[in-house]
């Protein structure tokens, strides 16, 4: 926000400028050491919307925003065009803020805020100025859909209307929903609550839905990281939890650690456990058994169950990955090892397909 009306009036002003806030401390400035000092002895001048006031070696004027943020503009007196320019700096200031509020812009702020593009003299006056509510635990879902015939945007809101989640458009296909947590509403309630949204999405909309959950934090200025987190959440399972269609940043466990980590190094750990060859004697069938015995806590029994399995047949297809691999997965540390070099396999297949 302030970046922008800065890049703007530095094209357009050759001499010393600068824009202060009520208090006079600066926050625009064609000198930008000066950017965070404050303004000295405007206690003294009378200094009003209307008309520019002549200081010892400045002109200012004030700049009335609705709201009741007020800002002081004000350029070097050392030429008598500049009484003539503020104003017209004033009128362009004025004119910014206006549009920002009428015009509904605070989801360009909180886009910024989402992507950490902001710095924090725009962001406390960001909050101010759109009336957020800064401390307060919220988290970042990230949702990743296929194109859908309705708004899924309108869609959140009338199944979900809460006064204080807020919702993003990230791009065609993407949305953040910021979501504001009760002091007794844990980790717990939002993976729950989040799953539901996704769900509903899918349901209502007859479309393909993706969610990542970032962590919560505690002001608004930290929704950045858990939306970056977030993102993170929807890379990863789009890799490791395929058979998902949430992905929680408190959950990704060692598939964070996979994807956050250098590819060669990598590729070396696949050499030296189970190599890619190896994996290639082992077929879906097999596969899926792994994964099922994996997800019932290498129980046999229950994935005999789930799978429609005769016991014997599962042990059966188990003994074969022992011979093939060398690993018993009835051992917990052997079953760790399969499936820490398997999971390395799949993303580094990923990369590969995306060269």
């Amino acid at each position: 926000m302030f970046g922008t009306l800065k890049k703007r009036l530095l094209l357009s002003i050759d001499d010393y400028f600068g824009i202060a806030d009520g208090n006079g401390r600066i926050i625009i400035c064609s000198d930008e050491t000066q950017e965070g000092d404050y303004l000295k002895n405007i206690g003294k001048l009378d200094i009003s919307p209307n008309e520019v006031t002549t200081g010892k070696d400045l002109f200012y004027q004030s700049v009335a925003i609705p709201g009741k943020l007020d800002y002081i503009v004000y350029i070097s007196n050392k030429s008598e065009g500049n009484y003539k320019l503020l104003g017209l700096i004033a009128l362009f200031v004025e004119s910014f803020f206006n549009n920002l509020v009428a015009g509904g812009d605070s989801d360009d702020f909180c886009r910024k805020v989402l992507y950490g593009e902001i710095d924090n003299e725009e962001l406390r006056r960001g909050i101010e100025l759109y009336k957020i509510r800064d401390k307060a635990q919220r988290a970042v879902l990230v949702l990743h859909y296929n194109e859908a015939e309705y708004s899924v945007s309108e869609m959140i809101s009338n199944i979900f209307p809460e006064d204080d989640n807020m919702i993003i458009e990230l791009g065609r296909d993407k949305i953040a929903y910021i979501i504001t947590l009760k002091d007794d509403q844990g980790i717990a309630y939002l993976n729950k609550s989040c799953r539901s949204i996704v769900d509903t999405l899918e349901e209502e909309l007859m479309v393909s839905v993706h969610g990542g959950i970032g962590n919560i934090v505690e002001n608004f200025g930290s929704i950045s990281l858990s939306c970056s987190n977030a993102e993170l959440a929807l890379s990863v399972g789009d890799i490791f939890e395929y058979e998902n269609n949430v992905s929680d940043y408190n959950t990704l466990g060692i598939g964070k650690l996979i994807y956050t980590s250098d590819k060669k190094v990598l590729e070396d750990f696949l050499v030296e456990s189970v190599s890619r060859k190896t994996f290639e004697l082992l077929d879906d069938e097999i596969i899926k058994t792994v994964q099922s015995f994996f997800k019932n806590n290498l129980n046999i029994s229950e994935t005999a169950r789930q799978m429609y399995l005769h016991r014997n047949t599962l042990v059966y297809r188990i003994e074969k990955v022992l011979k093939i691999t060398g690993l018993d997965l009835r051992n917990f540390d052997d079953a760790v090892s399969f499936k820490a070099a398997y999971m390395v396999k799949c993303y580094i297949d990923k990369l590969n397909q995306e060269r």
